[in-house]
């Protein structure tokens, strides 16, 4: 089970209500839960998904009111884009995917995350504004940019790094 922490933002344009909001739980799931914002860089609708436990981020672009309910596959279609850029095998791409079956969408419980994956979304607008916009950026490149960033609530490591040694613990 995936649990969204969602801002207030994504709350809005999904349309929660309190009554629709879970407790907030822990994951058995290998990356364990995620964080999800709201953002527009070229006059698109974004959501920039960030993982708690390894800051690993992605974006997805493009939401309108009539296809962000499709958030589930737009999360996993994402996750399985991400795990494919970093040469994550099928195998365990599957496995990790299957752990995500069920969402529930929680608010945001983590100040520091929180402002993790703010700074984050603001250096996604940047980047791909300085790389031409939407249009003429390289997108893989700035995700696999950003999970290259040295982050200081990882200790100075990288997110892949993180992810990397939680796959590594978590091998069969």
């Amino acid at each position: 089970m995936l649990q969204v922490r969602c801002t207030k933002k994504v709350q809005d344009a999904l349309g929660l209500r309190q009554a629709d909001m879970s407790g907030i739980k822990e994951t058995d799931s290998i990356l364990g839960n995620w964080y999800a914002n709201l953002f527009t860089v070229d006059r698109r609708k974004t959501l920039i998904f960030m993982n708690e436990r390894t800051l690993l981020s992605f974006i997805v672009y493009g939401m309108r009111k009539d296809n962000i309910t499709d958030f589930k596959e737009y999360f996993h279609s994402g996750l399985r884009q991400l795990l494919m850029i970093e040469n994550i095998g099928n195998e365990k791409i599957e496995e990790i995917l299957a752990q995500y079956e069920t969402i529930e969408f929680t608010r945001t419980d983590s100040r520091a995350v929180l402002g993790n994956l703010n700074d984050l979304m603001d250096i996604y607008k940047y980047s791909i504004q300085y790389n031409g916009g939407l249009k003429e950026c390289d997108l893989t490149s700035i995700i696999c940019q950003m999970n290259r960033t040295p982050q200081r609530n990882l200790g100075w490591s990288y997110s892949v790094e993180i992810l990397a040694e939680l796959l590594k613990m978590n091998r069969h």
